[in-house]
């Protein structure tokens, strides 16, 4: 009996050491492989939504840019068009007899008419508005406007002249009357006077035969077209 106890106690050998590495090892290894499978796909799924708001980020930029870009260039887009469309503009200030020499001279032709002459003495441009006020001693009103073709502004540089022409009465009727000096005034864009008045002498010492009937045209940028 004691014989085949000490056999039984033989029979149960320590694992060697080598085993018992080799079993470390290979637990090691797959609780290793394990945890980068888990870890990959924890990666990956933390990577997605980062991803997803990177990209969301990035289309709310852009958005943001167009929209910031389109504003101020639609703005300066409807500025242009409004400011080219628009009424002539004007280059400088309003002409007035401060500003401006007007003088009476003939025609030169058949047509019972003289011309008003205005011309920038300043130093800066000025613009004519519509067309001359034009009065007399005793007058009610100024004389009224008449035909010729309508110009929203003439600007004179310094030295520059601008015409109106002015109808005379023909012959020595009732109602025609001589006046050897006007009085022009200037108009501003409204076509309301500017306050100045200039005298202007008749061109002749006989005066000119004016009369209710007589007219005024608008300020042209030459003769010829003020005669029209």
């Amino acid at each position: 009996m004691g014989d085949l106890v000490k056999t039984a106690r033989r029979t149960r050998r320590p694992v060697p050491a080598a085993c018992l590495t080799a079993v470390a090892a290979a637990a090691a290894l797959a609780l290793s492989a394990c945890e980068g499978s888990v870890g990959g796909d924890d990666g990956t799924a933390g990577s997605a939504p980062a991803g997803g708001a990177s990209k969301d980020a990035g289309t709310k930029d852009a958005g943001t840019s167009d929209s910031g870009s389109a504003g101020p260039g639609s703005a300066d887009a409807g500025t242009g068009t409004r400011s080219g469309t628009g009424a002539p503009k004007a280059d400088g200030s309003t002409c007035t007899a401060g500003k401006v020499s007007v003088k009476l001279r003939r025609t030169g032709g058949s047509a019972p008419a003289v011309l008003l002459k205005a011309t920038n003495t300043g130093s800066t441009r000025c613009d004519l508005y519509g067309y001359p006020l034009v009065g007399f001693p005793d007058a009610q009103a100024p004389v009224a406007i008449g035909g010729g073709k309508p110009q929203s502004v003439v600007s004179l540089k310094p030295g520059g002249s601008a015409y109106a022409s002015l109808s005379l009465a023909e012959g020595d009727g009732a109602e025609v009357h001589r006046e050897k000096q006007l009085t022009v005034e200037l108009a501003d864009r409204e076509s309301r006077g500017t306050g100045a008045t200039a005298r202007v002498d008749a061109p002749s010492g006989a005066g000119l035969a004016l009369s209710d009937e007589s007219t005024v045209s608008y300020w042209n940028a030459t003769a010829e077209d003020a005669m029209r």
